[in-house]
């Protein structure tokens, strides 16, 4: 027994270790960073074997599973790194944003969605996946947002005037599924605050996600007041491609994933990873941070 349980903890360092070999190369390979977005798997895998390390009672099996470990919590650790900053107590609140993806279970409980914006009273919302047969429930929302843009892909709503407004499209893709940003320019009480929308390609379709993620570096870059970019950015925090987002471009995250009426993370590495992202050089940073003498910023995401 023991003989097949020393062979099960070497086999799964060996697959370990290869996997975690593959994700660096997504630096250089972008398809490979869907590993990365399945770093948890890995981490909770490396616990088991762990386990059995201890179990079988072999020094080099334990030595080179909590070496694989450390490395596995250490690139997950790394995408925490470009967190935005926490505001004091009591920081005056300036702007908040929340986001949505409407496709799946969102979908079927938008009374729930309207709800929850109706309790956290956010000023904006950016909505993903927006399709015909949500026109009843946009324009309910009416009334709580007076200012929109957008009824096809992703949609901004606001309750502050939207002064300008602009697209950023996939080329030679059909318009359900050719929107990757739509951007809106806010007037908050005398303050321009841009807020884009972004829906990226799944990391099953490794070549469009790099191509959003090139073209979504090069908006921000070329903002130059305050920038909120909200939405389904489809990757984890830890993956290549989101770590050097952050890094180009300076903007700090902030993500809370969760669905109304309930707090709960998204479990599957794999599934869509909604994020909101927030420029704090531009004296704006996100989730009641505080913005110079300007108030603050709270998302929440969902």
């Amino acid at each position: 027994m023991l003989k097949i349980l020393k062979a099960a903890v070497i086999a799964g360092l060996v697959l370990g270790a290869a996997l975690l070999a593959l994700g660096v190369l997504a630096r250089w390979y972008p398809a490979l960073d869907i590993i990365n977005n399945g770093l948890p798997v890995l981490a909770v895998g490396g616990t088991a074997l762990l386990a059995l390390a201890f179990a079988v009672r072999n020094r080099t099996l334990i030595t080179a599973t909590a070496a694989f470990m450390a490395v596995t919590f250490a690139l997950l650790l790394s995408g925490l790194s470009g967190a935005a900053p926490q505001a004091p107590d009591g920081a005056a609140r300036f702007l908040r944003v929340a986001t949505f993806n409407l496709w799946g279970r969102n979908d079927h409980h938008l009374n729930q969605v309207a709800a929850f914006l109706a309790k956290t009273k956010a000023d904006a919302v950016v909505l993903e996946e927006v399709r015909g047969h949500h026109k009843d429930f946009l324009e309910s929302l009416a009334g709580q947002y007076p200012y929109r843009v957008g009824d096809n892909g992703l949609a901004i709503l606001s309750k502050h005037p939207i002064v300008a407004d602009g697209l950023v499209d996939r080329g030679g893709q059909p318009f359900w599924m050719s929107r990757i940003i739509r951007w809106v320019r806010l007037d908050v009480n005398g303050t321009s605050v841009e807020l884009a929308g972004v829906h990226l390609a799944r990391p099953f379709y490794a070549d469009l996600q790099q191509a959003d993620i090139v073209a979504l570096t090069t908006f921000a870059q070329e903002r130059t007041g305050p920038l909120i970019v909200a939405g389904d950015f489809n990757m984890a925090p830890w993956t290549v491609k989101l770590k050097t987002f952050t890094k180009a471009t300076g903007l700090g995250r902030s993500t809370r994933s969760t669905r109304p009426g309930r707090c709960a993370g998204k479990a599957c590495p794999f599934c869509r990873w909604c994020r909101s992202t927030m420029s704090s050089p531009r004296n704006i940073s996100p989730r009641s941070t505080p913005a110079s003498a300007r108030g603050s910023i709270r998302i929440t995401g969902l």
